[in-house]
């Protein structure tokens, strides 16, 4: 299940540490530290569903957080403009202080953060989004979300496990493997 509250306080623990951005790099941003919180420890940070887009692969309820809109629950209705500030159409910054005990996240989530924070947070919207544009599981959609730009496909976790040839991670091919059984339920 998706955990929009744990979503909440990623995107405010990432603003914490870069100060403001705008919606497409605060997507990015945790849409790789999903990938490699997944890859590493055979679960996601935020449970989100991506979908290939034409600017990449995306969390879908992250997006819908940031327009402040999609099923939120009553209880968690004003969380996120308690957490987020939105300063103009596109960018944000964060309400909490450094500081800030982010509750909803685990340590294994914070040290995926702060490694996608420091190998990523320097690059704008557009290099994160030719970054992504490597990624296979939106590669392999990218003819027909640039012929339909409207359009979007579904990324299946077991997509979201493949790596590049300028990987920033060290992860060897038995790691993906062993993330691979481990999220098929495949374990010896």
């Amino acid at each position: 299940m998706i955990d929009q509250t744990k979503i909440i306080e990623a995107l405010s623990y990432i603003l914490t540490k870069i100060q403001k951005a705008d919606k497409i790099k605060l997507v990015k941003l945790l849409y790789i530290a999903d990938k490699y919180h997944l890859i590493r420890y055979g679960r996601t940070i935020t449970n989100d569903d991506f979908w290939a887009v034409k600017a990449g692969p995306m969390g879908s309820a992250t997006s819908d957080v940031l327009n402040m809109e999609g099923n939120m629950e009553a209880t968690e209705s004003n969380y996120p403009s308690a957490m987020l500030k939105r300063i103009d159409q596109y960018g944000f910054e964060t309400r909490a202080s450094e500081d800030e005990e982010f509750e909803s996240l685990s340590e294994s989530d914070i040290e995926m953060l702060d490694t996608v924070i420091k190998k990523f947070g320097n690059m704008n919207q557009w290099d994160l989004v030719n970054y992504t544009h490597k990624y296979q599981e939106w590669s392999q959609y990218k003819e027909i979300l640039e012929k339909n730009p409207n359009k979007r496909a579904r990324i299946s976790s077991e997509e979201v496990l493949s790596i590049i040839g300028d990987e920033p991670f060290d992860i060897t091919p038995e790691h993906i493997e062993m993330s691979k059984n481990i999220l098929t339920g495949q374990i010896d």
